[in-house]
Order: C-alpha cells, then structure tokens, then sequence
C-alpha cells in the first residue's frame, strides 16, 4: 500500500518527527510505499500547501495526519481536506497534552475535521476520554518505540545522576526540575544533572541554575535524536515535570535503557508509567515532592532496582510488532 503521513515535520527533533521517521522507516520494511509530507512552513507558504498536498497526494491511497492542538492542527485542516476532496482513505493521530482544552476551546473546529476521517488513533486512555467527551470516533494505538535489549543496563546502584531529555520550553517546566536538584544536591554534593535538550527558555535556564548555585549541571544544547541514548547510559534516573503531556516517548526511551522514570502525573503519564511499579509519579510544579522521589530513589536500591526492571519489561507493548496490526486494521491493509 501507498501511504503518505502528513505532518509538522522538522528531522531528527524526535517528538511527533521522530513518531513519523520510526513509522515510515517500519512501514517502508514491510514493502510499502511510505513518504512524508510536511507541513511546516512560513505563513505565506503555508497558502500554498492544500496545492502542493493535492499534488503530493496523487500516487497514494491512504493519507496519516499526525497533528496536536494549536498550530499543530494545522496538518488536520490540509489534510482531511485535500483528502477528502481527493477521495483518499484518511487516518489521523492525535499527539499532545493539550487536547482537552484545545478540544473544549475549539469543538466545533475539532468535530468538524475529526468526524471526516476514515479512523482517528488516540495514543493513551487520557486523550481516549477527552474524544469520547466529545463524541469523536477513536481507536487507541500507542507511539511505537525502536526497542534494542542490547541498551538495556541495569544499574547494579542507582547513584544521584539524573537527566532530563524534554525540550527547554514552558509546557515542559524545567525550573520545579532545578529547584528540586537543589536540594537534593544540598544532601548529596556529588549529585550530577544533565539537560538534553534546547528551546526557548534554554538561556533563561542556564542564568536560573547559576542563581540556584547548582555544580554539576551540564547543558548539552540540541542533541539529534539518534544521540540520546549516549547521553541516557551515562545516567541513573530520568526526569520529567511537564504541565500537561501524552505519551511522551522519552519516558519510554529510558525504560527501555533501565533508567528509574520519575515523571509528574499529568495527561496520559498516569496511563504509561505506574506509580510505584514501572515509575515514579508526582504532583505536576511540586518541586519538593520531586526532590523526594528523587532522593527516595537513592535510598532504597532494592525497590528501585525492581522498578527499572518491571519499567523495562513494560515497555514491550510499545514495539512495532505488537503495534502493526491494529495500524493495519486502520489502513485497510490485509496482512
């Protein structure tokens, strides 16, 4: 079959660009005809697009949108509309923590593209309620994670060496990360920290974490996707304290390289990462529950070893061959 994915697509940035490289390399596997079509472009460009996708769209059957709330809807408006008007077979994926607001803030937008696609995929039971709230057909198919058990490590002892991987942007909230760091660092001196990552407020955090007077902290600026599981092994536990998120593929990347997650539970987090058993959840801006988890984490080896090792055996569900049918279902694809 010949499919085309219509997205906001920038390369090696992971997120939903890196959802849709795994997905069309997988797809291209398997003997199909995959080619990605991107939507991000300059305002003036953008009028362009519905032209180019029709012209794109010629040779395929079916088109897979991938899109999020705000901007990142954009892809939705194009692509369910050349594709209807082309009379291709049209899936969508919703990605993003925002759903719930843009949904509520936007319904008649929203039902008004998603009620004329062929399958909507939904990638966690969070944003599985917020259709359903909204009376939008769905089926729920996880992001799909290239799992390789040869970067499995299991650290023998967790030592206080954490990282972050999310982008340096507001909804990611990096600051509750360094106020908790402070004070762990107030008890364990040799404390490492290491932010993956650029955006916005990567200046703003670096000028925050010398007024914290942090040591050990180091900011490695943007870092191509295919570089972060380097960075992953040189560490013990993964952090993340975003204000609202999905199914972040982070999370899953550092269960699948035996890092200890400790996540705030927000959007579908809760759905990914159990507390207590595959992960460690906390109160979204609660920097002094963080630095507990964290130091909890330090102290009780025996509990956190386990927890890597039931994170790691989690993440199974996400790989691709316990994926594809259900993705082929959606295509119209007979295997």
């Amino acid at each position: 079959m010949n499919i085309l994915i219509v997205c906001n697509y920038k390369p090696g940035v992971g997120g939903i660009s890196g959802q849709v490289e795994i997905l069309q390399r997988k797809l291209r596997e398997e003997g199909h005809i995959a080619d990605i079509f991107s939507t991000k472009a300059s305002v003036l460009k953008r009028l362009l697009l519905p032209l180019k996708l029709r012209s794109a769209a010629k040779h395929f059957e079916v088109l897979h949108i991938h899109c999020c709330s705000g901007w990142g809807f954009l892809p939705a408006v194009v692509g369910v509309t050349i594709g209807r008007w082309m009379k291709k077979r049209i899936v969508l994926t919703y990605h993003g923590g925002g759903g719930e607001k843009f949904f509520d803030k936007h319904p008649k937008l929203v039902r008004h593209f998603l009620k004329r696609t062929n399958a909507n995929i939904v990638l966690s039971g969070f944003l599985a309620k917020v259709f359903e709230q909204h009376h939008i057909p769905f089926v729920t198919i996880p992001n799909i994670i290239e799992l390789d058990d040869t970067l499995f490590h299991l650290r023998e002892q967790l030592k206080p060496n954490y990282i972050c991987t999310r982008a340096h942007e507001p909804l990611y909230n990096i600051p509750c990360i360094l106020r908790a760091f402070q004070k762990v660092q107030a008890e364990h001196p040799e404390a490492t920290l290491t932010l993956v990552g650029g955006g916005s407020e990567h200046d703003n955090l670096i000028k925050m974490s010398e007024e914290l007077g942090l040591q050990n902290i180091t900011f490695t600026g943007k870092v191509d996707n295919k570089e972060i599981y380097k960075y992953l092994a040189q560490a013990d536990i993964m952090l993340s304290s975003p204000k609202i998120d999905n199914m972040p593929v982070s999370l899953l990347e550092a269960m699948n390289a035996g890092l200890l997650v400790i996540s705030s539970k927000v959007g579908g987090v809760p759905y990914m990462v159990k507390n207590n058993n595959t992960g460690l959840l906390f109160e979204s801006g609660d920097s002094d529950s963080l630095a507990a988890k964290m130091l909890w984490a330090i102290g009780n080896q025996s509990v956190a070893k386990t927890i890597t090792l039931q994170a790691n055996k989690a993440v199974a569900r996400y790989r691709w061959e316990n994926i594809k049918e259900q993705l082929y279902t959606v295509y119209g694809i007979r295997s």
